[in-house]
């Protein structure tokens, strides 16, 4: 008797094992094909790429002051909270984002791979601008 005669197609094991495998099919198709979506209360990842080229940006502002780190921290301080207004969100969000995106290492590679590339457009850009 053949594998693929009528008869073994009938059978309960052939059902039982045709049934397992097409579950396993659509597991592994449904897996594949979901995006990726941050959970609520977790900026997204374009969200919190132009949060921290913001950051990065203040804080070379600040390293070009001769100032200690005590005033700079306090000149700082402002500039967070008009941030954080800015993208209507709160420090305690951030941090959930950021332990988020720890968590997700493929996801924050993205994130900082972004961040150095619009950094790097900013840096080429004011390099190209006429010295007056």
């Amino acid at each position: 008797m053949s594998i693929l005669s009528p008869y073994y197609l009938t059978t309960v094991k052939m059902t039982r094992a045709g049934l397992i495998f097409c579950m396993l099919i659509v597991l592994v198709l449904a897996a594949g094909c979901q995006r990726e979506k941050t959970p609520p209360g977790v900026l997204s990842k374009k969200e919190y790429a132009q949060y921290l080229v913001s950051i990065y940006v203040a804080e070379a502002k600040l390293n070009t002051y001769a100032i200690t780190p005590d005033s700079a921290m306090k000149l700082f301080q402002p500039f967070e909270q008009s941030l954080l207004r800015k993208f209507t969100t709160s420090d305690s969000l951030i941090q959930k984002t950021y332990q988020y995106y720890l968590e997700h290492p493929a996801q924050m590679e993205q994130i900082y791979t972004a961040v150095i590339d619009t950094l790097n457009l900013m840096e080429q850009k004011a390099n190209s601008r006429p010295q007056p």
